[in-house]
């Protein structure tokens, strides 16, 4: 079935069209472009080092724990917990785990409330993820094109995936959850003032992250019900021009920061003489 046969052969569904507009995601996502100018202009900016240091490292560590909570109920919410998210499957009144890529649609997962209860949480924690925004601009550092358009893009993701009920939400939930664990913890520990060269990693871990999620949505196209979905293909495709747009800022920050410095620093090295 050609990709594009859910659009081409129909009209845009009310579905679809009252994902699009609902104003919480229009006013939340757009909300966005004003969070830098407005901390900007606001008293709050203090460039002196180790401004705000102990809100950073209360933020980052609140964020590694909600990421670490979020990667386990949806691993549990998957059946992938080993037994250890027994008591939380009980506790969310799921009688079992969740199958994958099933020729069900609606997915299984949207009707698991442990599922369920992850996803809205995740999609929740990606506007207070623009504090990520407000600390560089308070502490007078620039925001980067990387940075505005993931922060922009990601509640869009999350939000149509549980709009538009695309199963392979929980690609980005478990990837993203893990990789934000990881991340925010190094953050709260450079931001105590004990900074370790994980940097480079951390980088090569998120852009790993995007080509295992790019391998397992694929799957999805062999999903009869998914691809006649209109929605659902919506979703998808967004997913693909979102996190790939994503993937090519990475690739170049992570080419930036450790080889364009590099070259920069040697170019500005004065020549010897002959």
């Amino acid at each position: 079935m050609h990709l594009l046969s859910a659009f081409t052969d129909q009209p845009l569904s009310a579905k679809l069209v009252r994902a699009l507009t609902r104003p919480e995601i229009l006013v939340g996502t757009f909300s966005y472009l004003l969070v830098g100018p407005l901390a900007r202009r606001s008293r709050l900016v203090d460039t002196r080092k180790g401004a705000y240091r102990g809100s950073m490292v209360v933020y980052n560590l609140g964020m590694a724990v909600f990421s670490a909570a979020c990667f386990f109920s949806t691993a549990t919410a998957l059946g992938w917990d080993r037994g250890y998210g027994a008591r939380l499957l009980a506790w969310s009144g799921d009688a079992h785990t969740v199958s994958l890529f099933t020729d069900a649609c609606p997915s299984p997962v949207f009707g698991s409330k442990l599922f369920m209860l992850s996803a809205r949480a995740f999609y929740y924690s990606k506007y207070v993820e623009y504090l990520d925004t407000v600390w560089l601009v308070l502490k007078g550092k620039p925001v980067s094109l990387l940075q505005s358009f993931h922060h922009f893009g990601a509640p869009w993701d999350v939000y149509l995936g549980i709009e538009l009920q695309n199963e392979g939400l929980w690609i980005f939930m478990i990837l993203n959850a893990f990789i934000h664990t990881v991340m925010y913890t190094y953050y709260a520990i450079a931001a105590a003032g004990f900074p370790y060269p994980a940097k480079p990693v951390i980088t090569c871990m998120q852009i790993a992250q995007f080509l295992t999620g790019f391998y397992a949505v694929w799957g999805y196209i062999h999903v009869p019900c998914f691809v006649a979905d209109q929605g659902m293909m919506f979703s998808w495709l967004y997913n693909y021009a979102y996190v790939g747009g994503v993937l090519v800022l990475f690739l170049h920050f992570f080419y930036s920061d450790n080889f364009g410095a590099r070259k920069a620093s040697r170019a500005q090295k004065p020549q010897k003489q002959a």
